[in-house]
């Protein structure tokens, strides 16, 4: 069974109906009618609103022109950086998500924390059982951008674009806890993946795209409309590549707050 069939299977046993709905509801209007005091009730159709209600900040893009950049640049899957977002931005920095303690204390570890040399960064393939696999009782997140992280990239992304105000945010449709129900379109397809695509302000980013309220799910792509920066979170990777402005790319790898290193388009992780 597939994660997208987990996702059934849990909605089944908590009895949430994932049918699509409507895109129109009807509501009625007391309006009244010339000569006479009492008002006459007339139903009008009226679209439905596009996205789910805990998204106050996010809404379904219906068209996918703002993605073109994408499908344009990303033609390869997991063979370089420039697979994982578009290769002609100026800068780039691989940022390792914290480990989870998992347990009740929610505490958070660097890599640097758990590893006593770097030797687990020699290469993507070390470094990706090394999140799962490091001798504690804690993983680093796959597909998922911890909220604390995504707090501090808001900071240096939202200064590095002229449209802060207008940014898109597309998450793979695989997720066990999806928000959208089936059937859902239009999707933004890339190599190997498939995503739904919202769009808001740049503080949107924090928001989770889970029907889940106890999990957070971050955005797998975000970039603004001006293409001056571009966010991605692999489905299977434990750390996000970012590119953008050199500037904003050094403060990004300057910042205590996060545990990052530079890479390039063409590196293979």
């Amino acid at each position: 069974m597939d994660l997208r069939g987990f996702g059934r299977l849990f909605d089944f046993v908590r009895g949430v109906d994932r049918k699509p709905a409507s895109s129109r509801i009807e509501f009625r209007i007391f309006e009244p009618v010339d000569g006479e005091t009492a008002p006459r009730v007339e139903v009008r159709a009226v679209e439905r609103p596009s996205s789910p209600a805990h998204l106050p900040l996010l809404t379904h893009l219906e068209r996918l022109d703002a993605t073109e950049w994408l499908v344009s640049s990303l033609t390869t899957f997991g063979r370089t950086v420039s697979s994982f977002l578009p290769g002609d931005l100026p800068s780039y920095a691989r940022v390792y998500h914290p480990f989870d303690s998992n347990d009740a204390s929610e505490t958070l570890f660097t890599w640097r924390e758990l590893a006593p040399t770097d030797d687990y960064l020699r290469d993507g393939a070390t470094a990706a059982d090394f999140a799962g696999r490091n001798g504690t009782n804690s993983v680093a997140r796959v597909g998922n951008l911890h909220i604390t992280v995504i707090e501090v990239l808001i900071e240096h992304l939202k200064l590095a674009t002229t449209t802060p105000e207008l940014c898109y945010f597309a998450l793979w449709d695989g997720f066990g806890e999806y928000l959208l129900p089936p059937g859902v379109g239009p999707k933004l397809e890339l190599p190997n993946r498939s995503y739904d695509v919202f769009y808001g302000p740049v503080e949107a980013a924090r928001t989770s795209l889970s029907d889940i309220s106890w999990s957070h799910r971050s955005a797998n792509l975000w970039w603004p409309a001006d293409h001056a920066w571009c966010v991605a979170t692999e489905v299977d990777l434990p750390w996000t590549y970012v590119g953008g402005p050199r500037d904003c790319i050094a403060a990004i790898l300057a910042d205590p707050r996060l545990e990052a290193v530079e890479t390039n388009a063409l590196a293979r992780w």
